[in-house]
């Protein structure tokens, strides 16, 4: 038996459709599952922590975007069930479902519903992150799957979360303004706020080969698996289940320009090439673990972050810890951790 998580009222409601198109296709190649509606203020955690304490399911699905995917694997790690997690890719960037070679279109819904049936099951590492005081108390302990971010990044997904609930009250709106818009927009916002009120930030970052200062940072990510933003690879060589995870440090606006060039799948540009226009990229760091200490500028407001595109607890200091294979991840059969 599969539990099958999603929320049938995203999309002004076509998700429904959707979820029901799914659940057709599940019965049709003998998935039988119960339906779990996802529910807003992060209660669905619990909601999937409660149904999988049961023992009753062999395995639970998360069909929509990265946030729901993160939502579902948080349930399950805390019911401390072993059962495998599959997704339904729903999303706009869809970072987890393209990593693992799902795409997220709803051409490809029968597909992704023959992966589950498939079986096949790859290991996925989860991050622990845990935020500390100016006095260096425990403030507060997440986990993410897919990326967290501070400075730029993180401001465009707040300005996002902002915009999609603007958009949701205003019927017009809603149907013309959609997540991909969305999105470009809060990011077109996101650069024209950084162009009038610059708040470059430092980081301390220590990892098991020592201690590295970055200056005048405008973002900082650490990346687990392959895709950022839905079509972005800052690391080739990364793997989603190595037990390392990969620090990205950003300086400004031309250097988010590089890697927007260099890093996007579509584009046959390498890191050499830079050279000839002037640009260069700040080295990736690769650790099992990452203890980071934010320093911002004078009067500047706290660095703002990310964890798998929500809005997280901004601290000067917090500590990341990768939990190697915490997920049995279903994925296509040719998907080879790379």
């Amino acid at each position: 038996m599969h539990l099958l998580v999603g929320n049938p009222t995203a999309q002004s409601g076509r998700n429904a459709r959707r979820i029901d198109e799914a659940r057709s296709k599940m019965h049709a190649l003998g998935l039988d599952h119960d339906f779990l509606p996802t529910r807003p203020g992060g209660r669905t955690v619990q909601d999937v922590q409660k149904a999988l304490a049961g023992g009753a399911y062999q395995c639970v699905v998360a069909m929509g975007g990265d946030g729901t995917f993160a939502e579902v694997a948080k349930g399950l790690l805390a019911s401390k069930s072993e059962i495998p997690m599959g997704m339904l890719p729903t999303g706009t960037a869809n970072d987890q479902g393209k990593s693992f070679g799902l795409d997220s279109d709803e051409a490809s819904l029968g597909r992704n519903v023959e992966v589950l049936a498939e079986g096949h099951v790859v290991p996925l590492d989860a991050g622990r992150i845990i935020a500390y005081g100016a006095l260096d108390e425990q403030l507060r302990v997440d986990h993410f799957f897919d990326s967290a971010g501070w400075g730029f990044s993180a401001i465009a997904l707040r300005m996002r979360n902002e915009d999609r609930r603007l958009v949701d009250g205003v019927p017009i709106l809603r149907e013309l303004y959609r997540d991909q818009l969305v999105y470009a927009g809060a990011i077109v916002r996101a650069f024209v706020t950084s162009t009038l009120h610059e708040q470059p930030f430092e980081a301390e970052v220590t990892t098991p080969s020592g201690t590295t200062f970055f200056e005048n940072l405008t973002d900082l990510v650490v990346k687990n698996t392959r895709i950022y933003a839905g079509a972005w690879v800052f690391d080739p060589t990364s793997s989603p289940e190595d037990g390392e995870m990969e620090l990205v440090p950003i300086k400004g606006r031309p250097e988010w320009l590089a890697r927007g060039v260099v890093h996007h799948e579509m584009v046959p540009m390498h890191e050499p090439d830079l050279a000839g226009v002037g640009w260069t990229l700040s080295p990736v760091v690769r650790a099992p673990w990452f203890d980071i200490r934010l320093r911002d500028r004078p009067l500047a407001q706290p660095v703002e972050v990310q964890i798998d595109g929500e809005e997280g607890h901004r601290s000067a200091r917090c500590r990341i810890e990768v939990l190697r294979h915490a997920i049995r991840l279903v994925a296509p059969r040719h998907f080879d951790g790379a």
